[in-house]
């Protein structure tokens, strides 16, 4: 895409050398372009300071092969001067090494044990308090198979996916089309897994090392993909395309509701125990920002959080110093609040207060 006088680019042209075979994604080490034979166990590059095909063709000795798991290469990234190779089964870490015949090299051995699922969960991660240098994190498969999301720094790597993640990914069935994307937002660095067609999608915050689940709503109001499915930043404002319709949308903490849309917010709360006795639960006070006057449902369980009773509603103050409070909420050994809201407004969510009685029985 050659660049035009005044800073415009010219229009986009297709690859038609033999010798470039497409790739499920694209890589740049030094000034070279990297590459995946789809479906082979062979990527291959550029050459050096590739501008077009006529002044710089694709060189058809410029191949490599995996050369420790022998399995097919799914996808490849750069992570400083490292080469990171995915497999399905592991990882190989290659260097420039400015070599004639071809110009990079094998790390002799140093691998990661964990493949890659989906070339398109493969993703840098910018530098943060918990990634320094950057990082690597992707959709990737242990030795047994299950599939685990995993952070990866200079040659090493390791799970980040907590055992509920892994649950719900393991539950999902064919994961190979997921698709991850690494935004920014208030200094909080996200990566953002979605498995098309299920209705959650995954966001793990880099900076604390937190998950939360996302979600949309559809017509009747039933939770449904998250329609925002690939992410990024430009002209210093964070923007996402709707997988459905193709629509860009600006991604903003002043935005709310999603493009009309209302978001649903929930959080659960810990498991209320009293040392196996019966509490009695006086009362409920959310601690919450204030000043939207919204209403938030409040509902529990009392077998442990796999049912739910209906909900009681608490409003949030138009103003000042407001502690919505419900009273009287029975007994229980093992009781689960949640509180749920859905209405077009800013809200921070600090935490809750309950007041809890033992009993001797």
């Amino acid at each position: 895409m050659p660049s035009k006088p005044g800073g415009e680019f010219g229009s986009l042209t297709q690859i038609s050398d033999s010798a470039f075979y497409g790739s499920p994604t694209i890589a740049i080490c030094d000034t070279f372009f990297l590459f995946v034979n789809p479906d082979t166990t062979n990527w291959y590059t550029s050459p050096a300071q590739f501008s077009d095909e006529s002044t710089t063709p694709f060189d058809s000795l410029y191949v490599a092969s995996d050369e420790t798991s022998l399995n097919t290469i799914v996808g490849i990234e750069v992570l400083g001067q490292y080469i990171w190779l995915f497999s399905r089964t592991q990882v190989e870490f290659w260097y420039d090494s400015g070599a004639a015949d071809f110009p990079f090299q094998r790390v002799q051995g140093v691998t990661v044990e964990a493949g890659a699922i989906s070339p398109y969960t493969i993703a840098r991660i910018p530098t943060t308090a918990n990634t320094p240098n950057g990082a690597i994190m992707w959709l990737g498969r242990d030795r047994t198979g299950y599939a685990r999301v995993y952070l990866g720094q200079q040659t090493m790597a390791a799970p980040v996916s907590t055992f509920p993640v892994d649950g719900a990914l393991q539950d999902m069935g064919d994961l190979s089309g997921a698709v991850a994307s690494v935004y920014q937002q208030e200094g909080h660095v996200f990566y953002v897994l979605t498995i098309p067609g299920q209705a959650a999608t995954w966001v793990y915050d880099v900076s604390t090392g937190l998950w939360h689940e996302r979600c949309a709503l559809d017509s009747d109001g039933n939770e449904a993909q998250l329609r925002p499915l690939f992410w990024c930043q430009a002209y210093g404002k964070t923007w996402a395309a709707d997988y459905a319709n193709g629509a860009i949308y600006e991604v903003t903490l002043d935005a709310l509701d999603d493009a009309g849309t209302p978001i649903k917010r929930q959080r659960s709360f810990p498991h209320l125990l009293t040392n196996g006795a019966r509490g009695i639960h006086r009362k409920f006070t959310l601690d919450m920002q204030n000043g939207s006057g919204i209403q938030i449902a409040v509902d529990w369980s009392d077998d442990r959080g796999a049912t739910f009773g209906p909900a009681q509603t608490l409003t949030l103050g138009t103003s000042g110093n407001v502690w919505p409070t419900i009273y009287r909420l029975g007994m229980a050994r093992d009781r689960v609040y949640r509180v749920t809201w859905q209405g077009k407004a800013q809200t921070a969510l600090m935490g809750a207060f309950i007041d809890i009685d033992p009993v001797s029985s």
